[in-house]
């Protein structure tokens, strides 16, 4: 009986089955050895997204109004899966009043980020979704959410 994995590879090798099949044997243990060690693809943006938040968060922004406080890969069934970015803003009631008054202009520029971003070139070739998410840091209410899809990304480049 073959017990290790050299002792398999020997057992095929001097088993007295044919050339081709010796090769398919040895092809297709290759690959499940190989296979075994390579990390999910969801696995690893979950991974990735943790270690950014732990090494990197909060990490505010040189305006002094915007601090990224964390990332978080959810994924799915339906689709690879969602990369969230929740920011705080720390505003004025008059920053306040200029931010929703360009609700508009920023989710454009978010997309921007999106399509751009060379941080997010895996995620986007994989198909991932991005989410921004801002709250108010003084009251924790969420003050705006965007959502983007490939469709969003890859649409009008």
């Amino acid at each position: 009986m073959c017990a290790s994995r050299m002792a398999i590879i020997n057992c095929i090798l001097y088993m007295g089955i044919n050339m081709y099949a010796r090769v398919s044997y040895i092809l297709l243990l290759t690959i499940l050895v190989l296979s075994s060690c390579q990390e999910k693809r969801k696995d690893r943006f979950e991974r990735e997204a943790r270690e950014y938040t732990q090494t990197h968060c909060p990490q505010p922004y040189g305006d002094g109004v915007t601090t990224l406080d964390s990332m978080v890969f959810t994924p799915n069934d339906s689709t690879v899966g969602d990369l969230k970015l929740y920011y705080s803003l720390q505003l004025t009631d008059e920053q306040r009043t200029a931010f929703m008054d360009k609700l508009g202009d920023i989710g454009d520029e978010n997309l921007k980020v999106v399509r751009n971003s060379v941080l997010f070139a895996k995620h986007k070739d994989a198909g991932v979704s991005f989410t921004y998410i801002y709250h108010d840091a003084a009251t924790g209410d969420k003050m705006v959410e965007y959502h983007f899809t490939p469709k969003d990304y890859k649409s009008n480049i």
